[in-house]
């Protein structure tokens, strides 16, 4: 469609993490909504590095960037809001291909974001860009920091593309350590009150499954912070886009965390991607393997598997239609050491585009065999107990089906069911410890202690989801999405799927006043959320947050920005004893060069 046409010719010109050209894909069901509208592409977030960077033909001229307030939802464990980069229109040509952005903020907050083509030819480019997002205050400092260099060369019959990037993370452990009352305690207090006591954990989870102890002076004189180190190198090549022969990619990364109080992780991650023509239809292989290598310095217990491989075959026959498309495959990862050697699953997936310009129907029945890095779950939860490694998630079979109505040009609605069978789904909870011998003096509260680390418990559990997306766009004049989602989780061996949210929705609103002034609005919410205290459910708080902003162009390479966020001074937790902030302001500005 001349819409997709549109989003596709801007990928080119984002100046962050991705840079290369996209191999062209199988005609297959996209699960993700194909939202519609006038061409206003975002431009991802400065710093971040797309093993699969992406650009499409590079003659395309580039437009301007206007820098966007649009805010974001709170990172799980992250607790100040990002803003986005800059917002692509098409309005006022100019020659400009750099911009950086720098804001700042109550609680101390600060953002900076900067981007520039070091080459930028028609066949060949590479970009540098660099973020840096953090709160300073006493209690709550958290910031991260990362850089990216990528390049893509476009050859006659081939893309080559690489790129190398690092991140700096600095946090505090800033939640509360609680009692099995629930109430906060204060546990260098409570050592020298009682005298030291001993305490055993709980829910030892790994390959060294018994219990440590650990007197109380040593839980109250844990590290109160951490730094995480992070570095990814990256090469491939592949088939352009619009080749009708064998299409292919292949790829190797190179991934390397650090952790100062907990694991190293080092991890190759090899991927494949082959398929070929087959009368009117394509027939192919897709191909991952993950080696993953682990040590630790900092703490006297290993608690996983040192080193250990995943690989995952998936064959698969695609049948291609104007109208409609069935892709018929399976899907098998074989993961050495530990978990099932073999975890098979189904790759169906089948779109019917019953009148292609207004209704298509999606559906399909497919699995998902996980990694779970330390790298992905440390940006879920950084708060993790320092030597845990969670296992990774097996998805048997994921049956899902859906509809995208188009009723107006500028309307694009989506309504889906979705339906998961997860075999070791993990669920963080409080580190927990109990008392090995009772000072006479200690009340009964006292005796099971819930620290600011957290654990994993593993179940399984099956999930059915059923939402709703929609997004209406008005010229460049309105633009708002809704997404809204109901989730019921049955766990087998917990009272319920702790910390995840029974409701989520957001709506995401901008309007541009004048061609130089506009204001958003972000509304977030996650609802009917339980956080695990021994045998105690708590009911967590629920997230709701509102934020305003607004921006004004005062040259064509200069705007400024303000958000309120959190304007509601909404209390919620992201995980529990970890509160959020209140309502707070940033300020910036954003220029072009």
């Amino acid at each position: 469609m001349k819409t997709l046409k549109y989003i596709a010719t801007g990928l080119l010109f984002m100046l962050l993490g991705s840079v290369s050209l996209i191999q062209a894909q199988d005609t297959i069901v996209n699960r993700s909504v194909s939202v519609e509208r006038e061409y206003r592409p975002v431009i991802q977030d400065a710093g971040k590095i797309n093993s699969t960077p992406q650009v499409l033909e590079p003659t395309t001229d580039k437009a301007p960037a206007v820098f966007s307030d649009f805010n974001l939802p709170l990172d799980a464990g992250f607790n100040i809001h990002t803003l986005p980069a800059a917002e692509v229109i098409t309005e006022k040509p100019t020659n400009k291909e750099g911009y950086a952005r720098i804001g700042i903020g109550s609680y101390s907050n600060t953002l900076i974001d900067f981007a520039y083509p070091l080459i930028n030819q028609p066949d060949m480019r590479m970009d540098f860009t660099l973020n840096q997002l953090g709160t300073f205050e006493s209690k709550r400092t958290h910031s991260t920091t990362k850089a990216a260099l990528e390049f893509d060369k476009i050859f006659s019959t081939f893309d080559l593309y690489a790129g190398i990037g690092g991140g700096h993370e600095y946090f505090k452990y800033y939640g509360n350590n609680l009692n099995r009352a629930d109430s906060v305690v204060d546990l260098n207090a409570m050592t020298s009150k009682y005298n030291n006591p001993i305490y055993t954990e709980v829910n030892r989870a790994g390959v060294s499954t018994t219990p440590r102890l650990f007197n109380l002076n040593k839980l109250a004189n844990d590290s109160l912070d951490n730094t995480f180190w992070r570095f990814n190198a990256h090469f491939g090549v592949r088939s352009l886009p619009l080749t009708n022969d064998l299409r292919y990619m292949a790829e190797m990364n190179y991934n390397s965390f650090n952790s100062h109080n907990g694991i190293n992780e080092k991890v190759v991650h090899t991927a494949a991607k082959f398929n070929s023509p087959n009368d009117d239809n394509r027939m192919g292989i897709d191909f991952d393997m993950y080696n993953m290598m682990y040590n630790s310095t900092a703490i006297p217990a290993f608690n996983f598997w040192k080193n250990y491989t995943v690989v995952t075959l998936n064959p698969y026959y695609s049948i291609e239609h104007p109208t409609w498309n069935l892709r018929i495959g399976v899907r098998a990862s074989f993961s050495f050491v530990h978990a099932n050697s073999i975890n098979p699953s189904p790759d169906v997936r089948a779109e019917w585009k019953v009148a292609p310009e207004y209704l298509s129907l999606y559906g399909g029945i497919t699995g998902n065999y996980e990694v779970n890095t330390l790298d992905k779950i440390s940006g879920e939860n950084p708060y993790l107990f320092s030597d845990l490694r969670v296992k990774d998630t097996n998805t048997p079979y994921n049956l899902y089906a859906g509809i995208k109505l188009k009723p107006l040009y500028n309307l694009m609605l989506n309504a889906y069911l979705d339906l998961q069978q997860i075999d070791n789904q993990y669920f963080f909870v409080n580190k927990e410890y109990k008392l090995v011998n009772a000072p006479l003096s200690m009340p009964t509260a006292d005796s099971t202690l819930y620290t600011n680390r957290f654990n994993v418990i593993y179940s399984g559990a099956m999930v059915t989801k059923m939402g709703v997306r929609a997004n209406y766009n008005l010229q460049n004049f309105l633009n708002v999405e809704l997404k809204w989602a109901y989730n019921n989780w049955s766990v087998d061996t917990q009272q319920y799927a702790w910390n995840q949210p029974k409701y989520e929705g957001e709506m995401n609103t901008s309007v541009r006043i004048n061609p130089d002034f506009s204001v958003s609005a972000n509304v977030f919410y996650q609802g009917d959320r339980y956080a695990k205290l021994g045998n105690t459910a708590i009911k967590m708080n629920d997230k709701v947050d509102v934020n305003l902003g607004v921006t004004y162009t005062y040259l064509n390479w200069f705007t400024a920005f303000a958000k309120i966020n959190n304007i509601i001074n909404s209390q919620y937790q992201d995980y529990y004893g970890y509160d959020v902030q209140g309502a707070n302001v940033m300020v910036g500005a954003a220029f072009s060069f």
